[in-house]
């Protein structure tokens, strides 16, 4: 293979890695373009749910980082947390659902045709040795609310979603799946108010 062609198939699989990474994850966001935050400075946070398929200890931990991260970032933007009279309170619902997906057939049926089968008809007739292919896949999502606190209406709310495909390898990489969940959540946090 010449040159030429080796950096073409490189190109082709970064740009196809690049669009893969893209679809795991959305972020979508509302907001009240009346409200000015550059006026509104001080938060406090609600209580935040997060219902997730963990240990409670689990997620009890995330929801430290979550919080910890967030007053990080509004920090470096300039927000104060406060604990009395803030102008808006803050706060999340974050959880997820279990996906199945089926994939192909193989060697497994549907299990002994009578009760006098000594070999039954699934895996390789010395008991269930395969089941059948499928996968399981967590679609997790989070929304963070902001809501002022003398008119009670929502005046920011944004939505970040992630299909998750090995949890296990999320709850290790857990910082890092934090940081980026805030992070893609308040990229264009705060608004700017309209004119």
């Amino acid at each position: 293979m010449n040159a030429t062609m080796k950096r073409w198939v490189a190109m082709v699989a970064c740009a196809a890695a690049l669009g893969l990474g893209t679809r795991a994850q959305k972020v979508s966001t509302n907001f009240d373009g009346k409200y000015d935050f550059a006026e509104h400075k001080s938060y406090k946070w609600r209580e935040n749910r997060l219902t997730t398929q963990q240990n409670p200890d689990t997620n009890e931990i995330m929801d430290r980082k979550i919080v910890r991260n967030v007053n990080e970032l509004l920090k470096a933007k300039g927000f104060v947390e406060v604990q009395e009279n803030p102008d808006f309170y803050l706060y999340y619902n974050g959880g997820g659902n279990l996906d199945m997906a089926a994939g192909g057939a193989n060697q497994a049926g549907a299990g002994p045709e009578t009760s006098a089968d000594v070999t039954p008809g699934y895996g390789m007739g010395n008991g269930p040795a395969l089941a059948p292919s499928t996968w399981l896949k967590v679609n997790g999502t989070i929304v963070f609310h902001m809501v002022d606190a003398k008119s009670k209406q929502a005046v920011w709310t944004t939505t970040y979603s992630k299909n998750i495909k090995d949890r296990d390898k999320m709850l290790k990489e857990m910082d890092k799946e934090v940081n980026e969940l805030v992070t893609k959540s308040f990229k264009d946090f705060p608004p700017k108010a309209k004119q």
